[in-house]
């Protein structure tokens, strides 16, 4: 791929906790458990099939036709190559899975931002530069779950009739998105579109359906995003809610 000055929808995903875990972990524990089922997961949602048993490389990662993807430490960019309806379903189908795996499997969380407008990108050289990738950081910063959300935006880049969350092939639906100052009424990622058992048990821990008293004084950031997430699924899951009405 060339160096285009293009309209794109990119999304950035931040690995949640990256630097405690790093802090926690060995290096060979953080890249060939942590970082390595990430990759599958990420292989897995951008080309579906099964899922993966070996780590994919990155040429394997940015071999899709509709999707770009750069990787930067604990920060993943994914974007559309072409501006068009199929490249963005494509885009929140694959972000709807990555979500999903990463809730109910593996060791990571991820938190999304997606925006819409003119990128630079030059994938050789790796240069990404443009306003829509600050606007998705900040946006991707400022969520209080472990999630996704659209910015005004690329909001507005998604066909009209999609945005009010009944078409489940767009993984989007209205929520009022919780923030780190309050919250904002916009399109999430519905990853609870994922299939899964009713009932699905978003446990605290292994040991604790909930967090004590404790742990929200200890690490009340966390315990918000837990709380927030849990909640997200339970008003949203078609699987666990399935007489309910949007």
């Amino acid at each position: 791929m060339c160096a285009v000055k293009s309209n794109y929808t990119i999304a950035i995903c931040d690995i949640l906790g990256f630097t405690k875990l790093v802090e926690d972990n060995t290096l060979d524990t953080v890249v060939e458990s942590h970082l390595a089922w990430l990759r599958k997961a990420l292989r897995h949602s951008i080309h579906k099939g099964d899922f993966p048993e070996e780590v994919p490389t990155l040429e394997d990662l940015q071999s899709n036709a509709s999707l770009g993807l750069a990787w930067f430490s604990d920060t993943i960019l994914i974007y559309t190559i072409e501006d068009t309806d199929d490249a963005l379903r494509e885009l929140l189908t694959c972000l709807g899975w990555l979500v999903f795996e990463t809730i109910i499997g593996g060791n990571t969380r991820l938190r999304c931002g997606v925006s819409y407008g003119e990128v630079f990108i030059d994938r050789e050289n790796s240069l990404y530069v443009g306003e829509p990738l600050i606007e998705a950081h900040r946006l991707e910063q400022a969520q209080t779950w472990s999630g996704g959300a659209l910015t005004p935006k690329a909001t507005q880049r998604v066909p009209e009739v999609a945005r009010s969350g009944h078409f489940v092939d767009w993984f989007v639906v209205p929520y009022e998105v919780p923030l780190k100052h309050g919250s904002i009424k916009t399109l999430a990622i519905d990853w609870t579109i994922g299939i899964h058992k009713p009932d699905l048990d978003l446990r605290w821990s292994s040991r604790h359906p909930e967090p004590s008293a404790d742990d929200w004084r200890v690490r009340p950031d966390i315990c918000e995003n837990w709380r927030n997430t849990k909640t997200f699924h339970d008003d949203m899951c078609h699987w666990c809610n399935r007489n309910k009405t949007r």
